[in-house]
């Protein structure tokens, strides 16, 4: 009987082992942060939330260059991959409709740099890249128009809430947050909102991503 106790506490203290190595992999797997700070991307294919749905993948690009702590260089127009979080078109009963997305990898050929990012602000697009102003970045079609943005480097800044302007905003401010110059949206927590039938934001739309840089 003692013996079989010393070995039944073995295997128990084995199984715990094993769940404790189970239980940690995906902590390691995810990485540590080396680093945050925040960059611009822009959507080069229609975002509509009535079209979307949770865990759909997503693809924009970087809408100016930077460089990383290590010394990477990150070149405009740099694929930048996430996933659609939340996707809700609005319907009876429902007061607005919502988009929240986040993004996990840019790609650099060979190299990928592993992130976990948030939007942190929203742009309208430059008036040369979308020439179809009506139909970019609110639920309604509502018009906006920004101006270029140059070369840019990591910046420490952190994400607020609500902040809407109806002013457009001729560079995109990395230390920006919210809704910049487009109508009948609002962003808190990564959360896009629009009290329309569904959030839509057009090919050249501009975002400020937020991001912790995994090592």
């Amino acid at each position: 009987m003692k013996r079989f106790c010393v070995a039944l506490s073995g295997i128990l203290l084995s199984m715990s082992w094993c769940y404790g190595q189970a239980a940690s992999a995906p902590a390691q797997a995810a990485g540590h942060v080396v680093a945050q700070g925040s960059f611009p991307v822009k959507i080069t294919k229609t975002l509509d939330s009535s079209k979307l749905k949770d865990g759909d993948s997503v693809q924009l690009e970087t809408a100016g260059g930077f460089k990383l702590v290590d010394g990477t260089v990150v070149p405009k127009g740099t694929k930048i991959e996430g996933k659609v979080v939340m996707a809700k078109a609005r319907s009876k009963g429902d007061p607005e409709s919502q988009l929240t997305l986040t993004f996990s990898k840019i790609g650099l050929g060979e190299k990928e740099v592993m992130i976990n990012g948030t939007v942190q602000a929203v742009f309208p697009p430059v008036e040369e890249e979308s020439p179809n102003m009506a139909n970019a970045g609110t639920s309604q079609g509502g018009s906006g128009a920004g101006g270029g943005s140059g070369g840019v480097g990591i910046t420490n800044s952190t994400p607020g809430s609500n902040m809407e302007s109806s002013n457009s905003q001729s560079v995109m401010n990395l230390k920006a947050t919210g809704v910049q110059g487009l109508h009948d949206l609002s962003l808190d927590n990564g959360v896009i909102t629009s009290k329309g039938k569904n959030v839509k934001l057009g090919g050249g739309v501009r975002m400020v991503v937020h991001a912790d840089f995994l090592g």
